[in-house]
């Protein structure tokens, strides 16, 4: 990786110790951790009617058919949100993540639902060789594409860590909308949907994220659609599917995300 790269793995990584460390003191109410009235709201969901972030019941049967017993590696898995919601199909969950408050917020989480889960303190772009030896039937990743500041080791992860006619799931904010949302919004530290950066942003005060007014800097990337599919289907997976979802509110007539699905053949 370059200098620039590595610089922005150590800074976003702060970064998320520190929204973290603001949601467990309660003053950021977005995603707490699972308290028991939750985890029983969780556990009572009927299997045949969950899906997986973006993805319905019927469009997550489609993609990947019936997970049980199938190893699934979510690479950004956060506090486990989708992780868990892809074990309680029956998978076989390994979630890795580069943020040590998020982790352990996610075992937490595992702990209040009574999901049994490994978990993995690991940069994206630099995973142990535990897990890239092609034992893996899904990789499964969300919203974790402008941390990357690599897509071509990125990919090349994923298609170590799959088996053969493993599959790879790629959850994403749609990178014209964000950009569209941005602009609107006055939000936008770029001039253009093709500058995919590397972009550095202070997070001050202000944001909902960081109401404590840490001294917070994070550095991120803004691929193209054509990028992203570009560089999986360099890396040797066949993309079977691209699924373009529908915004919401505002951007109702805009695609408010997609789903990428490769198969390593």
């Amino acid at each position: 990786m370059s200098n620039i790269t590595d610089r922005a793995v150590e800074r976003n990584r702060r970064a998320w110790d520190a929204f973290r460390q603001q949601q467990d003191e309660g003053l950021v109410n977005i995603r707490p951790r699972i308290d028991p009235a939750t985890a029983a709201k969780i556990l009572e969901t009927d299997i045949s009617k969950m899906g997986v972030g973006y993805l319905s019941p019927s469009q997550v049967s489609e993609l990947v058919g019936d997970v049980s017993g199938k190893r699934l590696l979510d690479m950004g898995c956060g506090d486990g949100d989708e992780m868990f919601q892809w074990a309680l199909l029956g998978a076989d969950v390994v979630g890795v993540d580069n943020s040590p408050k998020q982790l352990e917020a996610a075992r937490d989480n595992a702990n209040a639902l009574g999901i049994s889960c490994r978990f993995v303190l690991a940069d994206l772009l630099h995973l142990p060789d535990s897990l890239l030896k092609g034992e893996f039937d899904i990789v499964f990743s969300s919203a974790v594409i402008c941390w990357i500041g690599d897509l071509v080791r990125w990919v090349r992860n994923v298609f170590l860590a799959l088996k053969p006619g493993g599959i790879f799931l790629l959850n994403a904010a749609h990178p014209l909308t964000a950009f569209a949302r941005d602009i609107i919004e006055g939000e936008s530290n770029r001039e253009s949907y093709f500058s995919e950066g590397p972009f550095s942003k202070q997070i001050d005060g202000a944001h909902d994220w960081n109401p404590a007014d840490d001294e917070i800097t994070t550095v991120e990337w803004y691929y193209t659609l054509g990028s992203l599919v570009t560089a999986v289907g360099q890396s040797c997976l066949r993309i079977a599917d691209l699924i373009e979802h529908p915004g919401c509110g505002n951007y109702e007539n805009w695609p408010g995300g997609f789903t990428l699905r490769a198969v390593k053949e």
